[in-house]
C-alpha cells in the first residue's frame, strides 16, 4: 500500500457490495480495499434461490463472479468472518476471529437475515427452514425432494415464491397466513385475492388465513422425523419440513447505536452517510429516503441496493453524489402469472385508487390498479399484462420528483420487468 493510499473496508458480499466495488476502481487510484463475508463463498444472487430450488437454473449460475474477480480488482479478501465491534473512534472492525480491521472509510452492506418466528424455542427454531442464502436453498431442495408435506410461515414474497419453486402434484403444500389476503404489504385485496385462486388452482397450495402459530414441535412421522405445527385456532398441522417467511431483520448486531444513529436500519442521508460522516451504509441494512413517499423508511431490493451501493462507493472515492431516494418495487411470476407493484401501494392520507382494467378482465388474470394521491400516481399494482410496467414506474417518478403527472405516451424504460431479470442474473 503506498503512503497516499486510503484504507476502504466493505462489509458484505452482495448487491451493495460488488457495485461499490466497482465504483471504487471505476475512479483508478491506489487505495486499499478489504471486502469482509461472513460467507466462504464469492458473490451471488439470493433472488435467484427460488429459480435454483424448482430446477430453472443450475447451482452455478446463483454465482455473480468467481474468485478472480477480487484479484482482479485488487481486493483482500476476509471470507468467513464476521463483524462482532465497531469503534468509529479507532476507525477500527474486529471481525469474529480476533484480528482488528483499521479503515479510513467503511461501507456497512451486510443485507438482512430472515426473522425467526416469536416464542419458539432456538433449536426449534434452528431446524425450520428459512430461505436467504445459499445453503439455506441447498437444503430445502434436498428436504423437499424427500417430503409430503410442507408448512409454510406466512404468504409474503419468500413465502409464497418458495412454495411456488418447491411445489409438485405429489407434495401438500399448506400456507399458513396470520392476515386475510396474500401478499398483503405488496398487492391490495382484489389483486390478492386474484393471485391465491390462481395459486391453489395451478399450484394446489392450500392456504389457512386467519391463523398465528401457537407453537411448532418435532413429531414422527410414517416418512420419519417430522413437526407438528399448532395453529391459534387449535388446529395441528403436521409436516416434514417448515418454511418460515416472517419478514427479515437487518444485519446491524455489531454496530454501536450510541454513535451511529439506528431505526428499523441503519439510517443514512441522501448521500448514502450514516450519523459518522465515514462511515456509510447500503443496501439491506440501510434505511434512507423514499422517493415516492419522502419519508426515511427501508426500502430493500436489488435494485436499489446496487444503485446505493455504486453511490457510496464513489463517494467513498472522493466525489459528493447524491442518491436521489429508493423505489419499492417488486415484479414476481408465481405459477406464471406475473405480478408487479411499484411505489406506494398502501400510502397515506388522501388517497384514491383507480382500477384500470374492469372485473370481467380482473376475472380472466388482467388487473391494474393505479394509486393516486393528491391528483399524482404513487403506486401501481398489476397482475397477468405487466409488460407495460415500466413506463407506470417512470410516471410514478417523475410525479414525485416534479409534482406533476405525465400523460399515458410519455417515455420511460418499456421493458422493466426484464431489467429486472438482467440485473438478478448472474
Amino acid at each position: 500500500m503506498t503512503p497516499t493510499a486510503r484504507r476502504l473496508v466493505i462489509l458484505g458480499n452482495s448487491a451493495a457490495a460488488l457495485s461499490a466495488i466497482r465504483a471504487i476502481r471505476s475512479r483508478g487510484g491506489g487505495d486499499h480495499l478489504t471486502v469482509v463475508s461472513r460467507e466462504e463463498c464469492s458473490a451471488y444472487s439470493p433472488v435467484l434461490t427460488t429459480y435454483y430450488l424448482r430446477g430453472a437454473i443450475p447451482e452455478a449460475r446463483l454465482f455473480l463472479c468467481d474468485y478472480s474477480y477480487y484479484d482482479d480488482h485488487d481486493i483482500e479478501c476476509r471470507f468467513g468472518r464476521s463483524a462482532v465491534a465497531l469503534d468509529v473512534d479507532a476507525q477500527t472492525v474486529a471481525l469474529d476471529d480476533d484480528s482488528v480491521l483499521e479503515y479510513d472509510a467503511l461501507l456497512i452492506a451486510t443485507g438482512a437475515a430472515p426473522t425467526r418466528p416469536t416464542g419458539i424455542d432456538d433449536d426449534v427454531a434452528t431446524g425450520m427452514c428459512y430461505l436467504r442464502t445459499i445453503e439455506d436453498a441447498r437444503r430445502i431442495k434436498g428436504l423437499a425432494d424427500r417430503a409430503t408435506r410442507v408448512a409454510v410461515l406466512g404468504a409474503g414474497l419468500v413465502s409464497l415464491q418458495t412454495a411456488s419453486a418447491v411445489a409438485r402434484p405429489d407434495l401438500q403444500v399448506t400456507c399458513v397466513v396470520g392476515s386475510r389476503q396474500v401478499l398483503s404489504q405488496n398487492l391490495d385485496a382484489e389483486c390478492a385475492a386474484i393471485v391465491r385462486e390462481h395459486v391453489e388452482r395451478e399450484g394446489g397450495i392450500e392456504f389457512l388465513f386467519g391463523r398465528s402459530v401457537a407453537a411448532v414441535e418435532r413429531c414422527t412421522r410414517s416418512a420419519g422425523d417430522g413437526w407438528l405445527v399448532t395453529l391459534s385456532s387449535g388446529e395441528g398441522l403436521e409436516a416434514d419440513m417448515v418454511v418460515v417467511g416472517k419478514g427479515v431483520a437487518p444485519n446491524m448486531g455489531f454496530v454501536d447505536r450510541q454513535r451511529i444513529a439506528v431505526d428499523a436500519a441503519i439510517v443514512v442521508d441522501d448521500h448514502l452517510r450514516t450519523s459518522v460522516p465515514n462511515v456509510y451504509a447500503a443496501g439491506d441494512v440501510a434505511q434512507g429516503r423514499n422517493r415516492i413517499t419522502g419519508g426515511v423508511e427501508l426500502v430493500a431490493n436489488w435494485i436499489d441496493a446496487c444503485e446505493q451501493g455504486r453511490v457510496a462507493g464513489l463517494n467513498m472515492a472522493g466525489l459528493d453524489l447524491a442518491y436521489p431516494g429508493s423505489v419499492p418495487e417488486n415484479v414476481t411470476t408465481l405459477f406464471g402469472l406475473p405480478v408487479a407493484s411499484i411505489g406506494a401501494v398502501r400510502p397515506r392520507g388522501d388517497v384514491s385508487a383507480v382500477a384500470e382494467a374492469p372485473r370481467a378482465a380482473a376475472r380472466a388474470g388482467a388487473y391494474r390498479r393505479i394509486i393516486m394521491n393528491d391528483g399524482l400516481p404513487v403506486g401501481a399494482v398489476l397482475a397477468g399484462d405487466i409488460g407495460d410496467v415500466g413506463v407506470l414506474r417512470n410516471r410514478i417518478v417523475r410525479a414525485a420528483d416534479t409534482g406533476c403527472d405525465l400523460d399515458e405516451g410519455s417515455t420511460g424504460p418499456l421493458d422493466f420487468a426484464g431489467r429486472l431479470s438482467a440485473a438478478r442474473a448472474p
